[in-house]
């Protein structure tokens, strides 16, 4: 494999939003992953499904694993920055912050590719480690250290009570990309209730940090 670790800022530019080919390809490809299954799927299936040549396909991604790169990149990366400038620019307290997230990017995770995403990358990390190290530093990470600086800040103020703050950052995140792996490997016929699940735990966890 040829893909190269780099940090964030050097890392391929993002797909031009005017552009919508590597996009549908991008699309074509996560179903194909989703569906079949990352190893059984061939580049010729995700240019079929696209309704492109291969040759296109090497246009914009060099190998059946940038694509799954680039899935993340275009996709997970840009979720957690946004996390990250909504924490920056939050004024109200903690748990506040906390509840919404967990209102936000809960459903995001249940509902959306995002979650079918991370499943991708959770099965396939063992075989392609350089796609894992770029997960992990850009995504748990840099999440789970700007949500640990946010809970600090909620012991500081008494709002929560003393406690580890990165074990807490992740017991709050955890369950949330737990619940979307789960909805995108079990499917539609769960026995869990997604969004049942996400209330409970938003309102166990603020329970339990609380003072």
């Amino acid at each position: 494999m040829d893909l190269k670790l780099v940090p964030q800022d050097e890392a391929k530019p993002r797909l031009r939003r005017d552009n919508d080919r590597p996009r549908q390809i991008l699309s074509a490809a996560l179903n194909l992953f989703c569906d079949q299954g990352y190893e059984a799927t061939r580049l010729e299936d995700v240019a079929d499904a696209a309704g492109v040549s291969k040759a296109t396909i090497y246009l914009y991604f060099e190998n059946k694993e940038d694509l799954l790169f680039a899935l993340i990149r275009e996709n997970i990366v840009p979720m957690v920055e946004q996390t990250i400038s909504q924490m920056e620019n939050f004024t109200g307290i903690p748990s506040d912050f906390l509840r919404m997230k967990a209102q936000s990017l809960g459903p995001l995770l249940l509902h959306s590719n995002h979650g079918a995403i991370l499943k991708l990358v959770v099965a396939e990390a063992r075989r392609f480690p350089e796609i894992a190290e770029y997960f992990r530093t850009e995504v748990p990470e840099r999440g789970l250290t700007h949500l640990a600086k946010l809970i600090q800040k909620g012991i500081d103020t008494g709002e929560f009570r003393p406690c580890d703050p990165h074990a807490m950052a992740a017991a709050f995140m955890f369950p949330l990309l737990m619940n979307g792996i789960w909805a995108n490997s079990i499917g539609p016929h769960s026995i869990v209730d997604g969004d049942a699940l996400i209330n409970t735990h938003m309102e166990n966890f603020l329970r339990g940090l609380q003072q």
